[in-house]
């Protein structure tokens, strides 16, 4: 097990403490050989402007992988499959984990510092669908992905806001979908990037296709290229992100149906 801070006698007291002394789960060797064998051919990755291709039936052409793209930006994709999970307890996580720190520490004691709802009396909204409590809020999150700790803001949008075919959530195409604007804390701080996970309900539970798109931003509906012509994202930021995702939502999978059942009720 890798160092991690210890818990306080304060933050011991939370009933889902014992899940930030749970080792990591171990990465699947296949996705292990992926991060290694470096790039994809940037041909195979899904350019922003087709992002509504994810909910064509079926996979595309990389699902898991990382690039930089010709244009200077920086791509990866992965798919996890979480068997024993569903759509609702998807959606809960997202509005439950980032209304007290230990709640984002335990889904990866090794790089999770601390997730704050910006936004938190929507979260605690029970009138809303549970998908619309993370729709609209922003998250204050620190984190290592790579680089060192870092403050990086998690702008979560509605789909549409992003772009995206809303009515195709909640249908056969679509069970679910988190997606947003991420940025530094401060101007000029961090690499910004959209992010999409997309969630397909399968015959065990669900599979979670992610995507990052460095150096974009959406805003109104349409993608901004924010990596100046002639620079690119570099490599090495592409591939630490993609590592961190591996490793974040491998530990989720296995991690969520327990946490759902033991804390669903208590908000």
């Amino acid at each position: 097990m890798a160092k991690r801070p210890e818990l306080k006698a304060d933050e011991r007291k939370f009933s889902y403490a014992k899940y930030y002394d749970l080792e990591m789960t171990p990465i699947p060797k296949e996705k292990l050989e992926i991060l290694e064998r470096g790039p994809i051919d940037p041909s195979k990755a899904l350019k922003i402007q087709d992002r509504n291709d994810i909910f064509k039936p079926g996979y595309l052409d990389c699902e898991i992988g990382y690039c930089v793209m010709e244009d200077g930006t920086g791509f990866l994709a992965n798919l996890t499959r979480m068997p024993g999970v569903t759509v609702d307890m998807f959606e809960w996580w997202f509005a439950w984990h980032a209304l007290e720190d230990l709640r984002y520490r335990i889904w990866d004691p090794e790089d999770h510092f601390y997730a704050r709802n910006q936004n938190r009396e929507k979260a605690l909204d029970s009138s809303l669908p549970m998908r619309e409590r993370t729709w609209g809020c922003t998250h204050e999150v620190l984190e290592d992905v790579g680089g060192g700790p870092g403050v990086i803001l998690i702008d979560f949008k509605y789909p549409r806001e992003m772009g995206f075919d809303e009515s195709k959530i909640g249908t056969e195409y679509c069970g679910t979908m988190m997606c947003g604007n991420g940025r530094g804390k401060n101007p000029g701080e961090g690499p910004a990037a959209v992010m999409m996970h997309m969630v397909r309900e399968v015959e065990d539970g669900i599979e979670l296709r992610s995507r990052f798109w460095i150096g974009y931003h959406i805003v109104d509906g349409k993608e901004v290229k924010l990596v100046p012509d002639g620079v690119s994202v570099p490599l090495e930021v592409v591939k630490g992100l993609f590592a961190h995702n591996l490793k974040e939502f491998t530990h989720l999978a296995a991690i969520l149906p327990k946490v759902y059942a033991e804390e669903k009720d208590r908000f």
